[in-house]
């Protein structure tokens, strides 16, 4: 069930699998360090096992938030800026066809976007209100973040991390967290929250790298 239509980016907001790297290089021509250097970030080489985006749920201090994550072959400032560009989000899933920027004051942009949720047999619309801050830089990587200001939420909040891999790789996360203000069961939240964040870093990964596909070897 993905019927929930989220903003992330992410939208979203949260690695996984391990890829063994075959000593290939003979002791008369040794691999150079910097190939080998992103495989000793566990998280890359997960990935790179795993050649797909991957999703899952997990537990933050202030709620249940859905984490999806991917490879990207494009540099780190690109894709970074692709995800501000918040005037563009509709175009990366048909489940973020609502989204539009409806306010921008400084270093805010306020983003609209409606979506259904299925509760039970029932299909309701909600809508909230993200407002973006600009990016800003943690330990080397771009960080954009997103509060619920107003809308059908309790609680929501987006936060996209772009971290440079290499100078033409880079590694997509997104966090997200949407608390209902209707009851509803938590296992249908988390697979809604997963699912959207998923769908958001694959849109953003297929449009900065300029084709769709996993990147499964750098």
């Amino acid at each position: 069930m993905r019927s929930l239509t989220l903003l992330f980016g992410s939208l979203t907001a949260l690695s996984l699998p391990v890829v063994a790297y075959a000593d290939s290089a003979s002791s008369q021509n040794p691999a150079p360090a910097q190939a080998q250097a992103p495989a000793l970030d566990p998280t890359v080489a997960r990935l790179l096992d795993a050649k797909s985006t991957v999703k899952w749920n997990y537990s933050g201090r202030d709620g249940r938030y859905g984490h999806a994550e991917a490879l990207v072959a494009a540099p780190a400032e690109k894709v970074a800026k692709a995800a501000f560009e918040f005037h563009r989000y509709r175009e990366l899933h048909r489940k973020f066809a609502t989204a539009r920027v409806i306010a921008k004051d400084g270093d805010s942009t306020d983003v609209y976007m409606r979506y259904p949720v299925q509760i039970g047999p029932m299909k309701i619309e909600f809508y909230e209100v993200m407002r973006f801050g600009s990016p800003r830089a943690s330990g080397g990587a771009h960080v954009i973040e997103g509060n619920g200001i107003k809308g059908d939420m309790k609680a929501g909040r987006t936060v996209i991390t772009v971290k440079p891999v290499s100078a033409t790789h880079s590694l997509l996360q997104v966090d997200v967290l949407l608390v209902p203000k209707i009851p509803a069961p938590q296992s249908m939240i988390d697979e809604e929250l997963r699912d959207g964040a998923y769908d958001f870093v694959d849109g953003l990964k297929h449009r900065t790298q300029g084709w769709v596909g996993s990147v499964t070897a750098l």
